[in-house]
Formats: C-alpha cells, sequence, structure tokens
C-alpha cells in the first residue's frame, strides 16, 4: 500500500501523467469493471487531473484493429474517464505519432514556447546541460523505429541532462561524479 500512495503522489505532482493500460484487457468485454485498478478512487482522481493521457498499450495483440478509437472511447466512458485516450502498438509503432502530437500540443497549449524563449539562461551550466540534451534528442529523432532499445537510451541520456539542471540526478550521476573526482583503485 505504500508503494500505491508514493506513486500516487507523484503522479499528482507531475506536469503531465501517462497511464498505460493492456488494451487487451481493457477491451475483453469478459474482464469486470470491478476487476479494473481504474476502480480505485485515488487512481480514478488522478486520471481527471489536466495533462493526462491514457494510453492502451499492446493493441496489435488485439483481433482486430478496426474501430479501435471507437472502442477506446466506448471503454473510456464505462471507466469514467474524460482526458484522451490513444492506442498505441510499440511492435508495429501504431498510434506513436498520434501520441507524440498530442503530447507537443498539451505542452504547447499549457506552457507555450514565448515564455521558454525570453528567458534568459545566465547560468554556463545549465546552458551546456541543455545543448547535451537537445542533442539526446536529436539522437533520438534519427533512430529508426526498429532501434527501440537505443532510442530510450538517447531519451535517458536527454533526462539525465534535465535532471542535472533541475535537481533531480540518479544514482548513476553520483557515482560517476564521485569516480571521476577521487582516484579510487589499484
Amino acid at each position: 500500500m505504500e508503494g500505491i500512495r508514493r506513486a500516487v503522489e507523484a503522479a499528482q505532482e507531475a506536469d503531465i501523467r501517462i497511464c498505460m493500460v493492456d488494451a487487451q484487457q481493457a477491451l475483453d468485454c469478459t474482464t469486470k469493471p470491478s476487476d479494473s485498478f481504474l476502480q480505485n478512487a485515488e487512481w480514478q482522481a488522478l486520471l481527471d487531473l489536466p495533462h493526462t493521457f491514457v494510453v492502451l498499450s499492446k493493441i496489435d495483440t488485439l483481433k482486430s484493429t478496426d474501430g479501435i478509437q471507437a472502442a477506446a472511447q466506448a471503454w473510456a466512458q464505462s471507466q469514467r474517464i474524460n482526458n484522451r485516450i490513444v492506442p498505441i502498438s510499440c511492435a508495429n509503432m501504431f498510434g506513436w505519432e498520434s501520441l507524440m502530437q498530442l503530447l507537443a500540443d498539451d505542452i504547447r497549449t499549457a506552457w507555450g514556447t514565448s515564455v521558454a524563449q525570453q528567458m534568459p539562461l545566465t547560468k554556463t551550466r545549465h546552458r551546456q546541460h541543455l545543448q547535451q540534451c537537445l542533442e539526446h534528442l536529436d539522437s533520438f529523432e534519427s533512430i529508426g523505429e526498429d532501434m527501440v532499445v537505443l532510442g530510450a537510451e538517447e531519451l535517458r541520456g536527454a533526462s539525465r541532462a534535465l535532471g542535472r539542471i533541475t535537481g533531480k540526478v540518479g544514482i548513476e550521476d553520483v557515482l560517476d561524479a564521485l569516480f571521476s573526482e577521487f582516484c579510487i583503485g589499484k
């Protein structure tokens, strides 16, 4: 229960939330609504927050994807989900462009670009980390769709670069700094 409480708390503080749900389980008529974790009041409250996307994953495992958007919307209504529903497949990349476009539009609408353009980066360190982040994102965009692991590594690099600015740095970064600053060994 403590882990769930922490996950819900972290999700409440997030700027954007993506809730992944297995499409086969969600759209299977034999699954009782009471079996769904979405029936939990805390999770339901999260799904009602702005900037929340519900992603139905693994749609490639369904017998047919004909009418998938209508089926997804009907499922969302049955679960009392008012936010955007996006069916995707990691296997054949179905729906990924749609998800990326929805995320980009949401970010642009909510936070815009004009404010960011007006804010000067006065710290050299911040500029360097943002440049590293952009380099990782450019690399991510150039990676083929079949190279998921390499793409994930580039996104991780971009996340780390931003984390160095925001103060959200992982243990790997601490260890890197420790071993680069001090000579330990032989």
